[in-house]
């Protein structure tokens, strides 16, 4: 099974769409996962993946419940995004239900489907676009925070998490995550000091640190692995998915996997973000069941 995962820039998207469609038409995936598409341009995208032989699409934002979160104190109206997640696939899928994002701040930043493979196997996939904190504050580790609890709650079935997460701000080669909010030090040592304020909220930075960690901070939290750093360890040069307005370079793009599966081979579309076609890689990740599954590891007892 192909996977693509890709950012692709609601704000020029109208212009870029064909490019956007042609590029992943050459990849031809299974499955696709898409953030910040364009609201107004849904369906049409979805029109033109099922030319392409991705006949089955949701769109995240058609049935996102109204928010059920609340601010203290009241920061602004909570508008609606004016993008949203797209999956498609070449294989029957269903949607995958609203109650685990009803408290997200943006519920059409996430997106739940169940995917049913030609050979019978059910694969629950999630996409998300996990807001920026320059411009949204503390809803972008609310977002985190309703992400994980739901990965938390799934049972050991096959599942992927694919999206845009906007972090963290570095991988270590020790296999370490440095989320924003946390500080290196000289000696290459980390700390989380103090608290955060942004739009008036003001709250720990070691919960901004463990907002994101709860889902980028590996299998541990939820059961579903970093499939770069699982097929290319950690001694590999982090790429670079994205470059900030700053032109910090980034790795925001990532795809976890759970246990039922053998990661491949998997990569980045570079190529597709310098020709302007998006501001990130699109992220592909070839995939496989596997025939023995890992032993989970339980207590033993005497």
């Amino acid at each position: 099974m192909l996977l693509l995962s890709w950012n692709v820039r609601f704000q020029s998207l109208p212009g870029r769409l064909q490019n956007v469609i042609e590029a992943i038409r050459s990849a031809s995936p299974d499955v696709v996962t898409l953030q910040e598409v364009k609201t107004s341009l849904a369906d049409d995208v979805a029109r033109r993946l099922a030319d392409i032989g991705l006949a089955h699409a949701y769109c995240s934002g058609k049935d996102a419940p109204p928010t059920a979160m609340r601010e203290r104190p009241p920061i602004r109206n909570l508008k609606r995004k004016t993008y949203q997640c797209l999956i498609a696939s070449r294989w029957p899928m269903t949607a995958g239900g609203n109650r685990w994002r009803r408290r997200a701040p943006y519920p059409e930043l996430l997106a739940r489907v169940t995917v049913s493979t030609p050979d019978e196997q059910k694969i629950d996939v999630f996409t998300a676009h996990i807001p920026n904190g320059s411009g949204n504050g503390w809803r972008k580790i609310d977002t985190f925070n309703v992400l994980s609890a739901t990965l938390r709650r799934q049972n050991d079935a096959p599942r992927i998490l694919t999206g845009d997460f906007n972090e963290p701000k570095r991988f270590r080669q020790s296999g370490q995550i440095v989320p924003f909010g946390e500080k290196i030090h000289d000696d290459c040592g980390t700390s989380i000091r103090g608290c955060h304020t942004k739009f008036g909220v003001r709250r720990p930075n070691k919960e901004r640190v463990n907002g994101v960690r709860s889902v980028l901070a590996g299998a541990s939290q939820h059961g579903l692995r970093d499939a770069y750093r699982d097929h290319h360890g950690f001694e590999t040069a982090t790429p670079v998915t994205h470059r900030t307005t700053r032109n910090n370079p980034r790795c925001f793009d990532h795809t976890f996997v759970s246990r039922h599966f053998e990661v491949v081979e998997c990569g980045y579309y570079h190529e597709w973000r310098k020709k302007g076609w998006s501001d990130h890689s699109a992220m592909w990740t070839r995939l496989s069941f596997r025939e023995k599954l890992p032993k989970l590891v339980e207590w033993e007892v005497d």
